[in-house]
């Protein structure tokens, strides 16, 4: 179910994509260009990408497997442990 709804919507991310790339072939409209290019310094301005190193990839590697294995605490039973360190 999850990857049929996926190919859903990465056919109407490509769809999206084909009209925004069509109206842009279409027009000379400055203004209406001037706009999208905004909307993308916009988008693009906002993420930041990080890369990690080699430590930190097997540090996350061993998290998830961590967590995969149900070896973590709730956050109940954090904030239990948490209160009888503070009182000790």
């Amino acid at each position: 179910m999850y990857s049929r709804g996926y190919r859903h919507i990465k056919k109407k991310t490509q769809e999206i994509k084909t009209n925004l790339i069509n109206a842009i072939n279409q027009t000379d409209n400055p203004i209406f260009l001037m706009e999208i290019s905004k909307l993308i310094d916009i988008d693009f301005a906002d993420e930041k990408v990080v890369k990690l190193n080699k430590r930190q990839i097997v540090e996350i590697e061993t998290a998830i497997a961590q967590i995969e294995n149900g070896e973590f605490l709730t956050h109940e039973e954090a904030k239990k442990q948490s209160k009888e360190w503070l009182e000790n």
